[in-house]
């Protein structure tokens, strides 16, 4: 931690601890190479930039010098980087580590290839010749299959082949270089959102941390259904306090980009307003030429000055977030996304890279499963009196060794529900019947009678399958929730399903939310609550507090309410942030 932490002093990083373009963050952006070669008439283009200028402050432009074959030269990077900093905007340079493409998807530079290497050389040695600081965008993965490839990778399996191969051009080419050129350079990597294959091309969350300097966040969730990647909007918070939790204190900020965006501007803004929840220090918008230039975009940039206005005002009530400690290795796979989904659900996450042995909430998906050492570290935290909360996927992928904690299985077989049952009496007895929003499908799981209790519960045809299970071990309690074949039906769930699992996970939190799916929470350890709806529709929910609370106040109105039998009656509208300081 030592080396981590000179490492925040370089020139670079002090001028960003003095300088913010809002109160409480920076804005960025990023200008890639085509854009910056596009700037011939130094006066037609200030026209233009002030359409980003006039609504948002920026206090940092990224230009870039290579991207997909296509340079910028030094001496149209100098006068591009003089540009910006006689408006008192700083600059940082970067490099976009793609190959031309063959309409076959993103394709890597190929680093078995000796061009490919000196292509990477050359741009990081312009980086480090004319900037104190530049930034890899997310193109900094493999994903090459070449002749060259496949035999250098012999008999590795492609990950660990890339992985190997990533961390000697970090530290021979990409440092090296840099550091030799410019000592006191800092050098970032932008890690992407979909961490989920990151250990599958290349990025390593343990190790490319400790060779770069800083780290940069992707936090783009775009449109969570009909998108290549559909990502469900809780990860721009969850995957900056997940970057966060890998390098603490150089995690510089959250990128995101108005693309596949246009069918609701409040789902690009929505990019926005997470990012900065998870306490990001800089926000970088993609992309400078996009913003300015393209009528598609273009409406989108006064709302995003009206978001950061708002959000200054009261992001200096925020303390430090808090959650359910979510521990995902980082080498871990399975469950895609499920801590989203989850999050979509209305239970907050606090992102561990790390075991959080001091948690009194542990929740693991199924890649936890990955650790090895899982089994004794979920022992030790039940014997210090935790509770651990598991998914069906993590009892499936353990096998036997889950054994262990009780005697229960993933089965092959499947059931299709749409009705659920609760329980008033941890499980002795099952209780109602409550229709979920549609059918799902789930694993079912074995389990012994009167030696585990259901808290929840799906009903067959005279039959029921566990949603929720809970039992005792040591001083804690072990919790498992079953999560859907497709994980996005978590939603359907009905709220009394939801409450049980809400609050299975919440044994720290100061509240939990009644209602339906697609409320989200955001916790932090002043008292104060974020509520956001992406419903869309209004709804009415109710805040369940804490003994020691009676109210809140809306930071926003400065409105009271006060609480009723311990709950606070909440009318929430879509797209509205709800900030509210809980009062005792």
């Amino acid at each position: 931690m030592v080396n981590f932490m000179e490492k925040i002093k370089t020139k670079s990083m002090i001028e960003r601890e003095q300088k913010t373009s809002y109160r409480n963050f920076n804005v960025a952006v990023y200008c890639p190479v085509m854009n910056i070669n596009n700037i011939t008439d130094f006066e037609d283009f200030d026209r233009k930039f002030k359409l980003l200028y006039g609504n948002v402050k920026i206090g940092r432009a990224y230009l870039e010098c290579y991207r997909g074959l296509i340079w910028c030269d030094k001496e149209q990077l100098l006068k591009v980087k003089s540009y910006f900093e006689r408006k008192g905007i700083a600059t940082s340079g970067g490099i976009t580590t793609c190959g031309a493409g063959d309409n076959e998807g993103f394709e890597s530079l190929c680093y078995s290839n000796p061009e490919g290497v000196e292509i990477l050389k050359k741009a990081v040695a312009l980086n480090a010749e004319v900037f104190d600081e530049f930034i890899f965008d997310d193109f900094y993965f493999l994903n090459c299959r070449c002749k060259r490839c496949v035999e250098a990778k012999g008999n590795r399996t492609w990950s660990q082949f890339r992985l190997d191969q990533k961390k000697w051009i970090t530290e021979e080419i990409v440092m090296k270089t840099a550091k030799e050129i410019n000592p006191d350079i800092n050098v970032i990597v932008k890690f992407p959102q979909w961490y989920e294959a990151f250990n599958e091309t290349g990025y390593d969350l343990k190790m490319e941390p400790e060779l770069f300097d800083c780290i940069y966040t992707g936090t783009e969730t775009r449109n969570p259904v009909y998108a290549q990647q559909h990502l469900p909007k809780y990860l721009s918070y969850f995957v900056m306090r997940y970057l966060e939790s890998a390098a603490p204190f150089r995690n510089l900020g959250g990128w995101f980009d108005p693309y596949e965006c246009t069918y609701n501007i409040t789902s690009y803004l929505e990019q926005g307003y997470l990012t900065l929840f998870a306490k990001a220090r800089e926000v970088t918008l993609f992309c400078l030429g996009s913003l300015i230039s393209d009528p598609t975009y273009q409406t989108f940039v006064p709302a995003l000055g009206q978001m950061f206005e708002e959000i200054d005002g009261y992001m200096g009530e925020l303390g430090n977030p808090v959650g359910a400690a979510a521990y995902r290795p980082h080498n871990g796979r399975g469950e895609d996304n499920i801590h989203n989904y989850l999050g979509m659900c209305g239970i907050p996450f606090e992102a561990c890279v790390e075991y959080p042995k001091e948690a009194e909430v542990v929740f693991l998906a199924e890649s936890a499963a990955d650790d090895r050492e899982i089994i004794d570290k979920m022992k030790q935290s039940l014997f210090a009196g935790a509770d651990v909360v598991v998914t069906s996927g993590f009892v499936r992928k353990l096998g036997s060794a889950f054994e262990e904690f009780a005697n229960i299985r993933y089965t092959e077989r499947k059931a299709i529900v749409s009705e659920y049952a609760d329980t008033k009496d941890n499980g002795l007895t099952v209780s109602g019947k409550y229709t979920g929003s549609g059918k799902v499908l789930i694993p079912q799981l074995d389990y012994y009678t009167n030696d585990v209790w259901e808290l929840a519960a799906a009903y067959g045809y005279h039959n029921n399958f566990p949603i929720v299970i809970r039992f005792r071990y040591g001083q804690g309690h072990v919790g498992i929730i079953t999560i859907p074949d497709d994980m996005s039906q978590v939603y359907q769930y009905p709220n009394q399903v939801l409450r049980v699992m809400r609050e299975l996970l919440s044994k720290e939190m100061p509240v939990v939310i009644d209602g339906p799916a697609m409320v989200q929470v955001f916790a932090y350890d002043n008292d104060v609550v974020i509520l956001r709806s992406d419903l869309p529709y209004d709804e009415s929910i109710s805040l369940k507090l804490a003994e020691s609370y009676t109210g809140v106040k809306d930071l926003i109105s400065n409105g009271e309410i006060k609480a009723v039998g311990g709950s606070v009656p909440l009318r929430m509208t879509p797209g509205v942030n709800y900030i509210l300081k809980l009062q005792k």
